[in-house]
């Protein structure tokens, strides 16, 4: 008796849950701001920068030439 009094109770509590989190989904978000915005170039010159370093980095010969065939 207790178990099927504890399903009801877990039933009506999951109902309540499921019908407040589409009322809560309705808020709209906050609007971006445009103020303090970076300039799109600073990030291209360090992605520039990395992915030069990765390249030259893998260009590096290897020390074991005895050992390529």
């Amino acid at each position: 008796m207790l178990r099927n009094a504890f399903a009801r109770t877990a039933c009506i509590l999951l109902a309540f849950a499921a019908t407040s989190s589409t009322a809560f989904a309705q808020l709209a978000p906050p609007q971006p701001s445009k103020d303090g915005t970076y300039n799109p170039i600073l990030g291209y010159a360090v992605l520039a920068i990395l992915g030069g370093i990765v390249v030259a980095i893998s260009l590096y010969p290897s020390k074991r030439s005895h050992q390529d065939v």
